[in-house]
């Protein structure tokens, strides 16, 4: 989908600067129209200084520059833009959308001309992939709650132009760990399908080098599942996903093992915990860590869901009795064997993965600590703020307005969310990374509280969290139609399509509207 816009400047021998309000990957040709011949010098990026292109914005924020010597009167010309590179050699970068007709293409939102006296024409043409407009919907009471829905909503728009999920400009690569959340997201928002399988299929054949995000390809795929109903496509992923998760070992003592030595030398796949480094609360690594092994335990019990195999249930068992076994101390877990310390992720991921309850002390520690981690790991921990009884806790860190928080992207200027809640947390980070862009599924699946229960949505659960919200819409997409939920006067209306059927708090309905309680 090609989404053409126009803006016209004036320009008197000084700058002058075009706000196209939105980022977006896009081309950019320009028609201009002088009294005399001049050099123009022009400049387009994703940050802006006053009324000019931020020539500096660091690390990955996009900026393109180049001179363009024009006669007087009509000419027109193409921004010429580099090819895409990415600056790592291991990556593979995905191809150019054919729309794109091989012309290179880049995110902004800004332009400005400087030189010249006469007009200018921007035509921006922006490129986005298979996205419904207005297959989902959210509006609620609370302004900013709004704000980052379509903030988080855009996002998955704007990126899905290369028909899978990508890291963002700085690599245009898959990674599992970023398909996650994106996934979700996109399926939630109205994104298409075949987005979910390419990338999925890109992934078993080319998978990147953490435990961690390896461990997540289960996850997607089982996720895949119950969003699409794709049960045929899910069977031909099978035979790869076994293949993969038979190359992770556990040691004697139950547990997998971090890579060393010389094997990191090897680029042997290694733990990750989080992304950036700064993200993982002091966490103290070891030979054997606990947040790679909450995530195998994970990816085995989802295999058993996918295959019904009771070898993995049994594989699963082991790995979590062994968990239990080195990692608890007392009522808390630790980082890894022989650390005493714990962060963040210690205290999340075991409750997260159902290995254990959260106790009293660790409960403690997840409050205290609140957003102590990436943008990535704010998935899950929202996500289990919402489904425990602490959603009072998840609305605070969902609307939190500090360094690390959704309001702070939006105040720094992006319209895509970040790779990292700050620049200053991540000076190499790029502003068009959808992983950063979790409220575009906690939102409907959290807040609204419609999940699929089998594939497809044949049923699904709906367990809203309003908190302190005084009404709420949601229109969430299913291969079915449309499936909407209204939350005001303490009563919620509940519209589910043909074929479907919801679990509520207050019993099972099928297809028509219902009027619930809360």
């Amino acid at each position: 989908m090609i989404c053409l816009s126009e803006k016209t400047l004036l320009l008197k021998n000084s700058t002058a600067f075009a706000d196209f309000e939105l980022d977006a990957y896009a081309q950019l040709d320009i028609e201009v129209d002088l009294e005399t011949p001049a050099v123009l010098e022009l400049a387009l990026g994703e940050v802006c200084s006053g009324d000019r292109v931020n020539r500096t914005p660091g690390g990955y924020r996009i900026v393109r520059t180049m001179k363009k010597e024009c006669q007087a009167g009509k000419s027109s010309f193409a921004f010429d833009l580099p090819a895409h590179k990415s600056p790592y050699p291991y990556t593979k970068s995905v191809p150019l959308p054919s729309e794109a007709s091989g012309r290179e293409i880049t995110p902004f939102r800004y332009v400005d001309i400087t030189g010249g006296s006469g007009k200018a024409l921007l035509r921006r043409k922006a490129f986005y992939g298979k996205f419904d407009d207005n297959a989902a919907d959210f509006r609620s009471s609370n302004a900013d709650l709004d704000r980052i829905w379509e903030f988080c909503k855009y996002t998955m728009k704007a990126t899905s132009l290369f028909g899978l999920y990508i890291d963002g400009e700085r690599e245009r690569q898959p990674y599992e760990g970023d398909a996650l959340s994106n996934q979700l997201g996109d399926l939630c928002c109205g994104g298409h399908p075949e987005n979910a399988r390419k990338t999925i299929s890109w992934l078993l054949k080319t998978p990147t080098w953490f435990n961690e995000w390896q461990l997540i390809t289960p996850l997607l795929v089982r996720d895949y599942l119950l969003y699409t109903g794709d049960r045929a496509g899910v069977s031909s992923y099978l035979p790869e996903l076994e293949k993969l998760m038979a190359t992770f070992k556990v040691e004697s003592n139950g547990l997998m093992r971090d890579a060393t030595g010389e094997e990191l030398k090897k680029r042997s796949r290694r733990d990750l915990i989080d992304w950036p480094p700064a993200e993982r609360d002091d966490y103290v690594t070891g030979e054997f860590n606990l947040t790679p092994n909450c995530y195998l335990f994970a990816a085995l019990q989802t295999m058993v869901e996918l295959t019904g195999n009771s070898n993995y249930s049994r594989k699963a068992e082991t790995v979590k009795k062994a968990i239990e076994e080195n990692f608890r101390k007392g009522n808390i877990f630790v980082d890894s064997i022989n650390s005493s310390h714990t962060a963040l992720h210690s205290v999340l991921y075991p409750a997260y993965f159902n290995i254990s309850t959260l106790t009293t002390e660790m409960k403690s520690l997840l409050l205290a600590k609140k957003m102590a981690c990436s943008v990535f790991t704010a998935q899950f921990l929202l996500e289990y703020c919402f489904d425990n009884g602490l959603a009072d806790h998840g609305f605070k860190l969902l609307l939190a307005k500090g360094l690390k928080s959704y309001n702070n992207m939006l105040a720094k200027g992006a319209t895509i969310t970040m790779e990292a809640w700050d620049d200053s947390l991540k000076p190499n980070q790029d502003w068009n990374h959808a992983w950063g862009a979790a409220p575009a599924n906690i939102i409907p699946r959290c807040i609204a509280g419609i999940k699929p229960l089998e594939p497809g949505f044949a049923r699904f659960s709906v367990t809203p969290h309003p908190g302190e919200l005084k009404e709420f819409y949601c229109k969430h997409p299913t291969p079915a139609g449309a499936i909407e939920l209204e939350y005001k006067n303490n009563f919620y209306k509940l519209t589910v399509p043909q074929g479907l059927t919801a679990e509520t708090r207050c019993g099972s309905f099928s297809e028509g509207t219902h009027i619930l309680s809360r």
